[in-house]
């Protein structure tokens, strides 16, 4: 557990400078600019889930540039060590931003004149951690994989995919008989919620789980 949590810490490190003021205030800008421009509270936290998987992928990206990862074959840093390490910061850096995005939405929605609903409000947040963790345990096997370079294209896909995926799917859904049957599961979801929570636990659980033992299969694997 030490050795992972000062793996994240070396994460951390290699991309602090990346975390500058600037970006914090270029982060607020957007946040407002959607804020102001939507007024939903979906659109600033997916944004900001957003910034958090790009975030994620910046130590392969570095680590290729630099060699970073022929350095740990010489260090006593395991391959098991680099692959939990980078996980866990992935899910901790998605447990910052989905806080933070809850907080600013609670300081921003209000000042735009809008209704800032609590638990609509931390139900998207959760939401919005669990489908952006899911898609970091799409792209993190082929990084591991493939490094930063050969991957980042197939990487990156889910991210303009999904959106585009949800939007499309809410068109047909909205004009089709699919409408009535979706409102029901969502109705049997909502009067059943200790059962779809740990359903729902259970296959984030199961997703991250099958993505860090591909991960580390793949890296293990990798000659540097």
């Amino acid at each position: 557990m030490n050795k992972t949590l000062s793996f994240v810490k070396l994460d951390y490190m290699t991309i602090k400078t990346y975390l500058s003021w600037k970006t914090v205030l270029l982060f607020l800008v957007v946040f407002a600019f959607m804020g102001y421009g939507t007024g939903e509270v979906s659109a600033l936290i997916g944004v900001a889930m957003m910034y958090s998987t790009i975030f994620a992928c910046y130590p392969f990206a570095i680590g290729d540039k630099n060699g970073i990862d022929t350095l740990y074959a010489t260090l006593p840093i395991t391959k098991k060590t680099v692959v939990t390490g980078r996980y866990a910061f992935s899910l901790l850096l998605n447990g910052f931003m989905a806080a933070a995005s809850f907080g600013v939405s609670a300081i921003l929605m209000p000042a735009f004149g809008k209704t800032f609903h609590l638990k609509t409000t931390l139900l998207t947040v959760l939401l919005c951690f669990a489908l952006f963790s899911i898609l970091e345990a799409v792209q993190l096997p082929l990084y591991f994989k493939l490094g930063y370079a050969r991957a980042k294209f197939l990487a990156y896909l889910p991210l303009a995919v999904f959106p585009a995926a949800v939007l499309g799917a809410s068109s047909l859904l909205g004009k089709g008989r699919m409408l009535p049957i979706i409102e029901s599961i969502l109705t049997w979801s909502q009067n059943n919620i200790i059962f779809t929570a740990v359903f729902a636990v259970v296959i984030w659980a199961s997703a991250m789980l099958l993505s860090g033992v591909l991960s580390f299969r793949f890296y293990q694997k990798r000659e540097f």
